[in-house]
């Protein structure tokens, strides 16, 4: 990916480190990373208010406008059509809430998943998971659904 992908993040940890006080030690972009995201997990993974919301802001912003940046410019990168399969694998699994209710700090593994299917580099958790999991799956599934596409009901022909 260009480094203009990573512009926006970068604007925001410079930002922030700018204006953090001296506390002593040096305060480097490293620190201010890890302090964001350890709390955003320690906010899923309590599932404290807003964090549903949360995780689905941080997982549909930044490759909704990915994704509409690369049909701007013609391209049709696998990462985004991958991404959007596995999001939508998801959000059917999220029916099943039983499963999903059983499962501790779920939003935390759900936003770890799909940071990692989002990260902007060639073979990131999108590719990883489509091409050994999906892809093999979606195949198989294929062959059903056209099997079954034959019309349930045929009505009379008008002579």
């Amino acid at each position: 990916m260009s480094s203009s992908t990573a512009v926006p993040y970068s604007v925001f940890l410079g930002f922030v480190h700018k204006n953090i006080p001296p506390i002593g030690f040096p305060v480097t972009v490293t620190h201010v990373t890890g302090a964001f995201w350890g709390l955003v997990a320690l906010w899923t993974a309590t599932d404290f208010y807003g964090a549903d919301l949360l995780v689905t802001v941080l997982a549909m912003i930044y490759p909704a406008w990915m994704s509409y940046k690369a049909e701007k410019s013609g391209e049709y990168p696998t990462q985004w059509i991958a991404y959007w399969i596995i999001f939508a694998v998801l959000y059917l699994f999220e029916f099943l809430s039983f499963l999903v209710t059983s499962i501790p700090i779920y939003l935390t593994f759900k936003m770890a998943l799909l940071l990692w299917c989002m990260f902007p580099c060639e073979s990131n958790g999108a590719v990883v998971l489509y091409n050994g999991i999906l892809k093999p799956a979606l195949s198989a599934l294929d062959g059903f659904v056209n099997s079954i596409k034959a019309p349930v009901v045929e009505f009379p022909k008008d002579d």
